[in-house]
């Protein structure tokens, strides 16, 4: 079996509290189908083995990872998982790492999705998610093959969101950024920032296609995390403000995108 794996972009992030150690956000989520995606191929072997240009350790990869998660669910419910241990997968890496498109996550979530299908376990979508957050809570979004979503809590509650796909370009920068960094900076700074959207603001982005939010908005209004990865990636700063006001943050970054065709709306009538 050999499936493509796409990114996501973040139209807007906002961080609307914490829970923990973890913070609570309100966000979009669009899959991105365009040239630049990870191929990955699964089959039956002899033992099991994952192939890849990963940049860590085999144990570190969200795909081992969350094959073990899956292991550890069959085992629980008394369910046969030799066939696990039977698995050849290879991915050819075309999303790069540190770049705030979720590529790892794509990875895993996807993958999931297709050994449950490759093997006919008959897992449900709420089995897979509940695996796939184990390892990471963007991986909930990429399980349930919706190509347009709000998404909240700590990345665990998604509502699809019914919606014409954007045509979006993506520029990433040579300059991975780690997320715990770049967390950690606005922990530090985020009493000085000044995006702060109320509750109605950010409602109102929840209901509004994503087309047009771009078209309205501000580049460092949509996304909670632009301020703090520029403060901690002073080069990824120095490009950032080379771009045009047509280019929008994803994630903790390092990735830019905007929309193909030519923006509508002068940038002085924007939020």
């Amino acid at each position: 079996m050999i499936f493509e794996v796409f990114p996501k972009v973040n139209i807007f992030l906002k961080i609307i509290g914490s829970k923990g150690s973890y913070h609570q956000i309100s966000s979009r989520f669009v899959l991105t189908k365009g040239e630049l995606k990870d191929i990955v191929e699964i089959k039956n072997a002899p033992k099991f083995s994952l192939k890849g240009n990963f940049g860590c350790q085999k144990e570190q990869n969200l795909i081992y990872k969350v094959i073990l998660e899956l292991k550890n669910y069959l085992d629980t419910n008394k369910k046969d998982t030799s066939m696990l241990e039977c698995l050849d997968i290879e991915v050819q890496k075309g999303i790069p790492k540190g770049a705030g498109l979720g590529g790892g996550s794509a990875d895993a979530g996807v993958c999931l999705s297709k050994i449950n299908e490759f093997f006919n376990l008959a897992l449900t979508q709420t089995q897979l998610r509940a695996i796939g957050m184990k390892v990471g809570a963007d991986v909930s979004f990429f399980v349930s093959g919706y190509e347009s979503a709000n998404v909240s809590g700590i990345g665990e509650v998604l509502q699809k969101y019914d919606e014409k796909a954007c045509e979006l370009k993506i520029f990433t920068p040579n300059i991975p950024c780690d997320t715990k960094i770049v967390y950690e900076r606005y922990d530090i700074c985020q009493n000085y920032l000044s995006n702060h959207m109320d509750v109605m603001d950010i409602k109102n982005l929840e209901k509004t296609q994503s087309k047009q939010i771009l078209l309205l908005h501000k580049r460092e209004n949509l996304n909670d995390l632009l301020m703090p990865a520029l403060k901690a990636y002073p080069k990824l700063a120095k490009i950032e403000k080379e771009l045009g006001d047509e280019w929008f943050f994803s994630g903790s970054g390092s990735s830019f995108f905007c929309l193909k065709e030519k923006r509508e709306v002068d940038v002085c009538s924007k939020k």
